[in-house]
């Protein structure tokens, strides 16, 4: 089963519109968040992001302002922070998304 088309065409937009990351770093965030193998020492990605990632995969309440400002002083923008942020939420919701329809019995 595909997508909703409105859901299809947030997650195209999200990977494919012009931002201030790259849309193959969206896509890995948003494919390794999806799949649940976000690793906090992911080759690709300096530490202190991948920590931040990896910790919006295991434990998204305990995101706090400190960590939006740990990445700040790394260099980080708030547009880098919302869009690599929105990808991981769309990812986990895409896992939960593809869990209920496997509990449906209606697996892609």
């Amino acid at each position: 089963m595909s997508l909703p088309p409105s859901l299809q065409k947030a997650v195209d937009a999200l990977l494919t519109s012009p931002g201030a990351t790259q849309p193959s770093l969206r896509r890995w965030v948003l494919e390794r968040m999806r799949s649940g193998q976000m690793e906090p020492s992911a080759p690709a990605l300096p530490q202190a992001l991948a920590e931040f990632l990896a910790k919006l995969a295991e434990r998204p309440w305990s995101i706090l302002d400190a960590d939006f400002a740990r990445l700040r002083a790394a260099g980080y923008s708030e547009d880098q922070l919302y869009e690599l942020t929105l990808a991981s939420a769309i990812g986990a919701g895409l896992r939960r998304f593809d869990a209920g329809l496997r509990a449906l019995g209606e697996d892609r």
